[in-house]
């Protein structure tokens, strides 16, 4: 089995299970699939030792076991796995939702990038995590821009503060904003406009502070993993916001 399979099978024993050893994964595993060969032991134990790094695990079960083989479920862990937000920690699944939630007609860009935050999240390059995921955001806001470029062209609405801003970050979300702002959406977008714009906003001025000279942005782990938790559904809105203008701009 490779990585990308294994990986959800080991995260839902240890919800189940939070303090264990590798050995008591493996058999587990075992008892869900037949595809499991002994080869594939190393793979589980990448997959263990990533977690560890992550801080999803911690060496040690309990006073008498501290230490590895025996494993447990840090509150980090804890708090990632029962609320959904251990998807942060499966690079193939977060992936694989990002592009289900877009449709076949995701931008590769958006998607690459995103993978590069996501790995660098991973790795705890927490600055670098943010400027990949800032640069997603940046490429997500101009597809709507063009959408609505196309759009306007198509029913005859100005597009020229659009088009000028196209070049300047912090103008190009305002200048959505004011050509959405132009346009009946259905109650679903329109009701999802602002939260989801607002926050990739919020995200792209994160990863790029704008005062004074160029430095790093500043970002932690847990404000890197909101932003990565976010994503994939304004990336969804976005996409459904895009078809709906391109059926408009086709009738």
């Amino acid at each position: 089995m490779d990585k990308a399979n294994l990986r959800p099978l080991v995260l839902e024993i240890l919800r189940k299970t939070p303090q264990t050893h590798l050995h008591a994964i493996e058999s587990e595993i075992r008892k869900r699939t037949d595809d499991y060969a002994r080869h594939d032991v190393l793979a589980l134990q990448e997959i263990v030792w990533d977690l560890l790094v992550q801080g999803i695990l911690a060496p040690g079960k309990n006073s008498l076991n501290l230490h590895l083989p025996f494993v447990h479920v840090t509150a980090y862990g804890a708090t990632c796995i029962e609320d959904g937000a251990v998807l942060a920690h499966d690079p193939d699944g977060y992936i694989a939702r990002l592009e289900a939630d877009c449709g076949e007609s995701v931008d590769p860009v958006l998607v690459e990038t995103a993978r590069e935050g996501l790995l660098a999240f991973l790795a705890g390059r927490y600055p670098s995590a943010i400027v990949m995921l800032g640069r997603a955001a940046d490429v997500l806001l101009h597809r709507l821009a063009d959408a609505l470029i196309r759009h306007g062209r198509q029913t005859g609405r100005g597009v020229q503060r659009l088009e000028d801003a196209r070049s300047n970050p912090e103008r190009l979300s305002t200048a959505v904003e004011r050509a959405l702002a132009s346009r009946r959406l259905p109650t679903p977008l329109f009701e999802g406009e602002a939260s989801h714009l607002s926050a990739l906003r919020t995200l792209i001025d994160t990863a790029h502070p704008r005062s004074g000279a160029a430095r790093l942005p500043a970002a932690d782990r847990d404000t890197v993993h909101g932003h990565l938790l976010l994503f994939p559904g304004q990336c969804r809105f976005v996409y459904h916001l895009i078809a709906h203008l391109e059926g408009e701009s086709s009738g």
